[in-house]
């Protein structure tokens, strides 16, 4: 129960993590966005992502230190071609959607939780998905992101990965 007001929170945290140059891509959030954060989905487009011809560019990680953040984006790379998911592997490169990743790490003295928020842009910058997971690691010893290993980094490469091909490959 704890560990679950632990994710909560932190997914509410990362939600508010936003430059004001970001909130000009985003509304207000109304209460029902504010509700689904909590939830494990943000229902926000009605229309089926194409896979043929879909290319997405991960944007860097925020809140990851950045060994950490190029070991799961390595993942993703070396799991795309495999899952049909075609990437933009430059900034400058054009891509039907952009994808935002924030991570959060929460250690207990047991094990370390890692929380994060996915949100897939459209090419105009408007947000037209959402999801939120976790995953859990070895405890830290010390700062949390010490509670990140190796097979933690795979698994939090391989759920967003899937996350964003359920989106795109999903049926209305």
């Amino acid at each position: 129960m704890l560990r679950a007001g632990l994710a909560v929170l932190c997914v509410a945290a990362l939600a508010g993590c936003e430059s004001a140059g970001e909130n000009a891509n985003h509304a207000v959030m109304g209460a029902y966005e504010q509700t689904a954060l909590i939830g494990n989905v943000d229902h926000l487009s009605p229309w089926v992502a194409p896979v043929k011809g879909t290319v997405f560019q991960f944007l860097p990680f925020s809140g990851v230190p950045v060994n950490t953040a190029d070991a799961i984006y390595k993942n993703i790379r070396a799991n795309a071609t495999g899952e049909h998911i075609a990437l933009a592997l430059r900034l400058d490169e054009p891509a039907t959607y952009r994808v935002r990743t924030l991570i959060s790490a929460v250690g207990t003295t047991n094990t370390s939780i890692f929380v994060f928020i996915v949100e897939i842009y459209d090419v105009q910058g408007k947000r037209v998905y959402r999801f939120t997971g976790q995953e859990y690691g070895p405890a830290p010893s010390g700062d949390q992101w010490s509670g990140i290993d190796a097979d933690t980094e795979r698994h939090l490469g391989e759920r967003i990965l899937a996350g964003v091909k359920a989106w795109a490959t999903r049926a209305t």
